[in-house]
C-alpha cells in the first residue's frame, strides 16, 4: 500500500480557535471559530453533545479522485496499514490519534483517564495519556500564551472536588500552575494529569485514540457546558476519579512533562529527532523531520506513521512505478507499513506521529 493523504478534518469543539491551522494551510484569511481542530488518522467519532454529527471525527483517506473513511480502510486493510503485530495486538485500529489544536481562549480545565481508570470508569481499554508539541503561539487581547499544567502545593483533594462539581473553579484553578510556553516545547502529560491549553497556543497533539475527559469548568469562553460536557457518561463524584492528586514545586511539575527532543539522525543538511521515544512512553511516539534537499529511509524501522508538514513542500516517492505524494505545509498524511523504502524531497518540515512500541 502506497502513502495517501487525509483530507482537511476540521472537528467542532466548545471553544474558539483555529486560525493558525488556516494560516499554516495559506488560506488568505485566517479566522476563529468554533473548529478549532482537525483530527489526522483518526478511527474515533468526537463526543459533541451539544454539536451530534454522526461520523464527525473520523478520519477520510484521499487516493487520487477516489476517497475512503479511514475507519472503514483500517478495517479492510489493517495489516497493510499497521502491520500483522499491530493488529495483533491492537486490533484493526491506529490505538494513536493525532491532532492539530489552536487556541483562542483557556480551554476547560481537565483531566482524561489512566488506563486502569479507563478500564475501571468506561469500560475502555484506551486511556488518554496525550503529548504536546507546540509549533506556534500568540498574544490574545493582550495575554502572553500559557498552559496550565500539574497541582502546586496548595492543593486540597476534598475542596477542589467539591467546589469543582459545583462549579465554582476559583479555588480549584488556584491549585494548578501556570506555566508559560514557547515553540519548541514538548511535553507528556500522563492520564490523570490535571491541565489545560491557554489562549495562543498552536500544538500537534498526539494521544490515546479516545475522548474521554472530565473537565469540571461551567463554561469554556462563553459556551455554557451541559453536566454531560463536564463529567461525561458518569456521575460527577464518579468522573473525579481520573484525577491524580499529586502536589509538586513549579519546576518539578513543568519538569515532569517536558521532554527534550534527541537527533537520531542526519542525511546531508536533513536531519531526524526523536521528540517521543519508547524511554518516555510506549503508548505512542513522535519524530521531527527536516528536509533540505533529500532524505531516504530503507530499513522502515518506524513502521507506520500519520504525519503533518508543518513548514515547506515536500515530495514523497516510493518505488519508480509510483506516483509522487506532493504535501504542502498543513497536508496531513499516512505512510502505511507495508510501504517499502520511501524519500522525501524537497524543503520542509514534518511532524511524524508514531504508534505503540511493540
Amino acid at each position: 500500500m502506497q502513502p495517501f493523504r487525509f483530507a482537511e478534518n476540521r472537528v467542532w469543539r466548545c471553544y474558539l480557535g483555529g486560525k493558525l491551522i488556516d494560516e499554516l494551510r495559506g488560506k488568505p484569511v485566517g479566522q476563529d471559530s468554533l473548529f478549532p481542530e482537525d483530527w489526522i488518522a483518526s478511527v474515533v467519532e468526537a463526543r459533541n453533545p451539544q454539536h451530534p454529527v454522526p461520523g464527525e471525527g473520523i478520519s477520510t483517506a484521499v487516493f487520487g479522485d477516489r476517497r475512503m473513511s479511514f475507519s472503514d480502510l483500517a478495517e479492510r486493510e489493517a495489516d497493510a496499514l499497521f502491520g500483522p503485530a499491530h493488529t495483533t495486538r491492537h486490533g484493526r485500529t491506529p490505538a494513536f490519534l493525532t491532532k492539530l489544536l489552536d487556541s483562542a481562549i483557556r480551554l476547560p480545565l481537565q483531566a482524561h483517564p489512566d488506563r486502569a481508570a479507563a478500564r475501571r470508569l468506561y469500560n475502555s481499554e484506551f486511556g488518554k495519556t496525550e503529548a504536546w508539541i507546540v509549533l506556534g503561539t500568540r498574544r490574545i487581547q493582550g495575554e502572553d500564551p500559557y498552559l496550565l499544567l500539574g497541582f502546586n502545593e496548595t492543593l486540597d483533594p476534598e475542596l477542589f472536588v467539591h467546589d469543582c462539581i459545583r462549579g465554582e473553579m476559583e479555588r480549584p484553578l488556584s491549585m494548578v500552575h501556570r506555566h508559560p510556553v514557547k515553540p519548541g516545547d514538548v511535553l507528556l502529560l500522563s492520564g490523570g494529569l490535571v491541565h489545560a491549553i491557554g489562549p495562543g497556543v498552536f500544538l500537534v497533539e498526539i494521544m490515546e485514540p479516545t475522548d474521554w475527559v472530565t473537565q469540571p469548568d461551567p463554561v469554556c469562553g462563553l459556551q455554557p457546558l451541559t453536566r454531560e460536557d463536564r463529567f461525561g457518561p458518569l456521575p460527577p463524584e464518579k468522573a473525579m476519579e481520573v484525577f491524580h492528586f499529586e502536589p509538586a514545586a513549579r519546576e518539578e511539575a513543568w519538569g515532569a512533562a517536558a521532554l527534550t527532543p534527541r537527533i537520531e539522525g542526519t542525511q546531508g543538511r536533513s536531519r531526524m529527532a526523536r521528540l517521543i521515544g519508547p524511554e518516555t512512553t510506549t503508548l505512542f511516539g513522535a519524530l521531527r523531520l527536516e528536509v533540505n534537499g533529500a532524505w531516504q529511509d530503507d530499513t522502515r524501522r518506524a513502521g507506520c506513521f500519520a504525519g503533518v508538514v508543518i513548514e515547506g513542500e515536500v515530495e514523497l516517492r516510493t518505488g519508480p512505478a509510483d506516483a509522487p505524494l506532493h504535501l504542502r505545509s498543513g497536508d496531513a498524511f499516512f505512510m502505511p507499513y507495508s510501504t517499502g523504502a520511501y524519500t522525501f524531497a524537497g524543503n520542509g518540515v514534518i511532524i511524524c506521529a508514531l504508534p505503540p512500541a511493540s
